[in-house]
């Protein structure tokens, strides 16, 4: 159980009850104009020496990071664009509509609206990104929730969703709907869970309709104590429920301390975070979210007081005094970009680099002057300490992705990151090089015994289809210890797909290889369950008989199980009433002897066979007798 929630919004609206990690303080819009000095052409690389890197990173680019004016967040991911999954703008926000839905708009407080989209949007495409634009919940307290709820409405946001998605020519879109954790309350959460989840299937099929992505970013499903599951954590998002329908899974790994000083995102918390993640769901969906800022708060002594010094105002003065008390006393934040300059100003030559958290921090005195109710200048001093993730601990948090096999870490920002980490994470990419191309199969669940059963693989390598590669589909039954076993070879056509035909013969996992060629890795995709249901066939030997008379149901089930049994069943209205059981021969075959009802008519009967020989039960077509007079 988390014992204080902690937001972590991506300020998607004019008014949050308090600043957190995604929501900076004013002044910093305004003061990040000029903290970034980038070099290199958007779309280039920033160094192009050495292998193609591995695609390691994601993220979401503030609203006042992505218009002309203010470019950071744009320009710091085209000028690493080859590092990069996909990226997310953060540019809309649901907001309340006075008929009680929500309705899209644009944030708000982006300056520029469409025009500075269509800009970022040119920028971003001819560097060649994913782009899947955020939106937000702001909507206010249990408004969401409520649209969830009522099956009209919530087929009417997700409509809203896909229309914006299609008429700007996104790649899909990003949900960041934080309002169900952090003011809803736990004591929606059990109410609110299916319905999240039934939004979630419907926008997903909805997307997947149109060939669109749908990722869905959500705090950890690990507590502070590093619990996981359950309900443990952000329960109410249930990212297993979740994750058959989407295809990404942004996990918020920061804000480990908020009201207290200390690390941001400790890496122990973090690895739990994504170790258990991938061991639940397909690794393949999981980004881990990677803070790049710090947060400062002022110490306090032993009594719980702020530790200041000199003469110093109150929260209970004049307004002046009160901000100026609370300058010197709130908690803070600031983005790896400013935070050089907040050392050197403070005459701190050197952080501190925590081995246990993998997070630096120093120390440093805050001075503010301020007027006394005498007209006096006064001058206060706290000694405030900061915390962050610097790109050293930026690296120490990506390199999960090759540890864990999962699909980017997501920083939170990109454009407010420390342009040194750039290199590191350039470095460790190439590491991973060659990189695995991206293998998924399509099929259906089910198959009949005996029957054709049709998959097909896609295979692409960064967004690009992998052409005459061989693949390779492999089986394994749901016995212990089995062994995976190759099926059948084909090559990859020109759009890099590989169709296979098999014949079902058991229930099991298929999966498929690929060789590696051409500078990409042999590779393979996530394992697909496919269940193969006993193949039924029934006749009735004698369809027409007397009323009272005994009828012969010839039963023979595919594959023979020698033993297997068999309910006979009749209809009874709108039910099945049990008849009879008996086995099936070493053939697989009986011929089933049932008395048929005294009231003449056309009855309906049934056969059904439990699991056997490696396949699922299953239950027959419908057969008719009729039952004559006399």
């Amino acid at each position: 159980m988390l014992g204080n929630p902690r937001k972590m919004t991506h300020n998607a609206v004019v008014r949050l009850p308090r600043l957190s990690t995604r929501s900076f303080v004013g002044s910093l819009a305004a003061a990040m104009t000029g903290a970034l000095l980038l070099t290199a052409t958007p779309g280039a690389p920033a160094s192009a020496e050495g292998p193609a890197p591995a695609r390691v990173v994601s993220g979401w680019i503030p609203y006042w990071m992505s218009s002309p004016a203010k470019p950071q967040g744009i320009l710091s991911a085209t000028a690493n664009a080859d590092l990069f999954t996909d990226v997310s703008p953060f540019w809309y926000s649901a907001l309340s509509a006075p008929d009680g839905n929500v309705r899209l708009a644009i944030n708000p407080n982006f300056s520029g609206g469409q025009s500075s989209i269509s800009w970022a949007m040119g920028q971003l495409r001819a560097a060649g990104l994913v782009v899947l634009p955020a939106i937000a919940d702001g909507s206010g307290k249990g408004r969401m929730a409520s649209v969830i709820a009522d099956p009209a409405k919530r087929t009417a946001h997700v409509a809203d969703i896909v229309n914006l998605v299609m008429s700007q020519g996104f790649d899909g879109i990003d949900l960041d709907y934080e309002v169900f954790a952090f003011s809803d309350g736990r004591a929606t959460w059990n109410a609110t869970q299916p319905n999240w989840t039934a939004f979630v299937q419907e926008l997903g099929a909805a997307l997947k309709a149109q060939g669109k992505l749908l990722s869905v970013t959500i705090p950890p499903p690990c507590s502070t104590s590093g619990a996981c599951g359950g309900q443990s954590g952000y329960w109410v998002y249930n990212m297993t429920g979740i994750a058959p329908f989407v295809d990404l899974i942004r996990l918020m790994a920061y804000d480990f301390s908020y009201h207290a000083i200390g690390p941001i995102a400790p890496i122990n918390w973090v690895t739990s975070i994504v170790a258990y993640s991938a061991g639940v769901i397909d690794p393949a969906k999981v980004q881990i979210g990677v803070p790049t800022y710090g947060r400062a708060w002022t110490r306090k002594d032993s009594a719980g007081k702020f530790r200041l010094s000199g003469t110093c105002p109150t929260n209970s003065g004049t307004a002046a005094q009160k901000s100026a008390f609370r300058s010197l006393t709130a908690m803070s934040t600031a983005t790896d970009a400013e935070i050089p300059a907040i050392m050197a100003a403070n005459g701190v030559a050197a952080a501190t680099w925590d081995e246990k958290s993998k997070e630096s921090w120093f120390e440093y005195d805050k001075n503010v002057t301020w007027v006394d109710s005498g007209g006096a200048t006064q001058t206060c001093s706290a000694k405030r300490v900061m915390w962050f993730v610097g790109p050293e601990a930026v690296l120490a948090r990506t390199q999960l992705v090759g540890t864990y096999g999962i699909k980017a870490a997501a920083y939170w920002t990109v454009g407010g990151e420390n342009q040194s980490q750039w290199p590191l994470i350039r470095s460790y990419a190439q590491s991973l090089a060659p990189a695995e191309a991206n293998v998924t199969i399509v099929a259906e669940p089910g198959a009949v015994f005996g029957q054709s059963y049709a998959l097909t693989a896609n295979v692409t390598f960064n967004n690009a289809p992998v052409v005459d590669a061989e693949a390779t589909l492999q089986f394994r039954d749901t016995k212990k210890k089995a062994k995976w076993e190759s099926v059948q070879v084909v090559r990859t056509g020109q759009d890099g797909s590989a169709a296979f035909s098999v014949p079902a013969q058991r229930t099991g996992n298929f999966q498929v290889v690929t060789a590696g060629a051409g500078g990409v890795a042999a590779s393979q995709s996530p394992p697909i369950l496919v269940e193969v249901f006993s193949a039924l066939t029934v006749r009735a030997k004698t369809p027409v008989i007397s009323r009272g008379g005994t009828a012969k149901i010839v039963v023979v089930a595919r594959p023979a199980v020698p033993g297997q049994r068999v309910r006979i069943e009749m209809q009874r209205k709108t039910g099945w009433k049990f008849i009879t059981a008996t086995k099936v021969n070493s053939k697989g075959r009986v011929a089933a002897s049932v008395t048929t009802p005294k009231k003449p008519g056309l009855w309906q009967f049934r056969a059904v066979v439990r699991p056997g020989g490696g396949v699922q039960g299953a239950t027959s077509e419908p057969v008719p007798i009729r039952v004559k007079k006399k």
